[in-house]
């Protein structure tokens, strides 16, 4: 493939962003188009605009290397603030003439013949189906995408919405509400709304291990400085990066550096909540009974002291029936006027609702994958049977303590090695080998084996087997290192037929 290879890219979150971005940028390629269902970039981003939406991870971090912000308001960027700053690259890197908004890929098939993807789409304004393609296929669609309601909910006749897909058209002021889930998302919206309603019942079924956020505004003088001496704001950057990737070693069993990490981390934690909220009762039912990191560890101010608030009710009792008014558990029915959903996505439906078609009859359909499969890939990045085809944030690749636009990154300057090599040996197709993939993923499930991921606690990390297949065993150094250089000899390759 000694030409400039043709590519479509699916999604136009971090993802999709940072490859059209790269892509055009280091390999000078301009036959890229960006399919987007929705009406704006910005990924999960756009997709979450709930009260208080923020990120967990610090906004210097939360950043591409190549496009710094010396301009992050606070420590912990919100939802409005990053969506801008997506914006804003995406402009400045001139990636919008590329991207087809409203526009969903519903499958994608490998022709052999003509070593090319066929991506069938759909517009949202039209009926029809169209067809496209492609050398080269990248999948930005992001696994936190899918929203998880259970079908039982939809017996509610009042306003029901997840928090993924906040209806702003709905007034809480002086209405009874609920809300189901008590992780990343229902920490952010409880304290956001729980002034302003009538009552607040929060339903938890199991209580998150919670830290400090410890958020501050950043001065007017530290904006300027990170401006003037853009050395500085990346020296500020590693430091938040190393300070993350220490606290990995809470996350690891086994080792006396781990069990130091994690005594620390669990008594700031404990301290928290002890701190925070004085009610005995209520502290007891707060309390998380599993080891610390095994689901994900969130950050707040402002959750415990909310729970703590005479209008709002935690309830922990096991829901035996949703009814049209409300919640029914043991102790009890509870009725409210609005429904919020937080819980959760179908993590496993990453490919949803695309039907994938890929050599030798190996198909994913948005069905493929469930509770019971493992999704075995190599690097996260490539999955055999499916040549050309790249995958950001794919199976196991997902982090606890660290930044994701680190990984993306590393994937992505991954992917321009594999293309370049491509380029340069005149290949039209490659395809990770099945030995290949086969030794990543034993040594990635001996990996995860030594961090508290596999200590059981039922987390959406893994499978109903208990095998994990959304988060990296290491920390990002690890990873980077693996993916900083890229071996044909793990790939089966077609030569270009002139």
């Amino acid at each position: 493939m000694s030409r400039k290879p043709s590519v479509i890219i699916i999604g136009s979150g971090a993802s999709g962003l940072c490859a059209a971005i790269k892509l055009r940028k280091e390999l000078d390629l301009d036959v890229i188009t960006v399919f987007e269902a929705e009406a704006g970039l910005g990924g999960t981003w756009l997709a979450n605009n709930y009260p208080g939406c923020a990120c967990d991870v610090p906004s210097h971090l939360y950043s591409f290397s190549f496009e710094p912000n010396p301009n992050w308001s606070t420590h912990y960027a919100s939802q409005p603030e990053i969506l801008e700053y997506f914006n804003g690259v995406a402009k400045k890197y001139d990636v919008l003439k590329h991207i087809r908004f409203n526009t969903t890929v519903v499958g994608a098939s490998w022709i052999e013949e003509q070593k090319q993807w066929k991506v069938i789409v759909q517009s949202k304004n039209s009926k029809e189906k169209e067809e496209f393609y492609s050398d080269i296929l990248i999948s930005g669609a992001g696994p936190l995408r899918i929203p998880k309601i259970p079908e039982e909910f939809k017996e509610f006749k009042g306003p029901l919405f997840h928090t993924a897909k906040w209806d702003s058209k709905v007034n809480l002021k002086g209405k009874k509400v609920a809300i189901v889930g008590s992780g990343a998302s229902a920490i952010q919206v409880v304290p956001s709304i729980a002034r302003e309603v009538d009552k607040l019942y929060v339903y938890q079924r199991t209580p998150s291990w919670i830290v400090p956020r410890n958020n501050f505004p950043y001065p007017g003088w530290a904006k300027s400085l990170f401006s003037t001496f853009p050395v500085v704001a990346s020296v500020w950057r590693s430091l938040i990066f190393l300070k993350n990737e220490l606290s990995f070693y809470a996350f690891g069993q086994d080792s006396y550096m781990s069990s130091i990490m994690s005594t620390v981390a669990n008594r700031i934690a404990k301290k928290h909540l002890l701190t925070s909220v004085p009610n005995e009762e209520l502290r007891e039912k707060l309390a998380p009974k599993y080891r610390m990191g095994c689901k994900r560890i969130l950050v707040s101010n402002d959750f415990y002291p909310a729970m703590s608030l005479p209008n709002v009710e935690l309830i922990t009792d096991r829901i035996t029936k949703v009814t049209e008014t409300g919640i029914q558990t043991p102790s009890g029915e509870r009725k409210f006027d609005v429904l919020i959903a937080a819980t959760g996505f179908h993590v496993e439906k990453f490919l949803s609702p695309m039907a994938v078609s890929g050599r030798r009859g190996l198909d994913f359909t948005p069905d493929h994958f469930n509770l019971d499969s493992a999704i075995e890939s190599y690097l996260g990045i490539n999955i055999h049977g499916f040549p050309n085809a790249f995958f950001l944030l794919g199976p196991n690749t997902g982090l606890g303590h660290n930044s994701v636009i680190f990984m993306i990154e590393c994937q992505m300057d991954f992917i321009l090695k594999a293309v370049k090599a491509m380029m340069e040996n005149n290949l039209s197709a490659i395809e990770v080998k099945a030995e290949s993939q086969q030794k990543f993923s034993d040594e990635l499930q001996v990996s995860l084996k030594n961090t508290v991921f596999t200590s059981g606690c039922d987390a959406w990390y893994s499978n109903s087997k208990g095998e994990i297949y959304t988060l990296w065993g290491g920390n990002c150094i690890s990873y980077y290192n693996l993916t900083k250089h890229f071996n044909i000899n793990d790939y089966d390759v077609d030569a270009r037929n002139e």
